[in-house]
Parts: structure tokens; C-alpha cells; sequence
């Protein structure tokens, strides 16, 4: 249940982030903390395939983890991440 509720937490995102816009060959930027480094290992080939098979877009999503507060503060100088995933 618990991937369940992430997976949609992250589609909500995503589809407030790209706002309708196009997604052709995008590539999606989540910057998260380190313990879900294998969470989005396998969810986002996951995602990307029902993202093409729902929409006809392909994305990739690219990964950058670490400490939450090193993760934070990239993001809040200037880190253009398409998702934030922190605890």
C-alpha cells in the first residue's frame, strides 16, 4: 500500500509539474533522499512505461540522492528538479 500511495503522490506531481505540456522524449529531474534510491530504481522504468503506454510520451527519469538537508539546500540554490521527494 505503501508504494501505492507513492506512486500516485508522484503522478500527482508530475502531472501538475508538466501543466498539459508535451513530454516528448522529456526527462524528468527527482531529487530525493538517499533511502529511496532503490524505490526509484525500480518504480521509474515502471512509470516511464505506463507514462508512454497512457499518454504516448516517452520520459526518462533521471535520479539524484543524498542527505535530506544536502538535497534541500541543492534545490534551494538553484537545483532544477522536476520532483522533490524528502523525509
Amino acid at each position: 500500500m505503501r508504494i501505492q500511495s507513492w506512486f500516485t503522490a508522484l503522478l500527482f506531481v508530475i502531472n501538475f509539474l508538466i501543466g498539459g505540456h508535451a513530454l516528448a522524449d522529456k526527462a524528468l529531474l527527482n531529487v530525493s533522499y538517499d533511502p529511496t534510491r532503490e524505490l526509484y530504481q525500480e518504480f521509474n522504468p515502471a512509470f516511464s512505461k505506463y507514462w508512454q503506454a497512457q499518454a504516448g510520451e516517452k520520459v526518462t527519469i533521471k535520479q539524484s540522492h543524498g542527505g535530506s538537508g544536502k538535497q534541500a539546500r541543492s534545490v534551494i540554490d538553484g537545483l532544477d528538479a522536476d520532483v522533490v521527494t524528502l523525509a
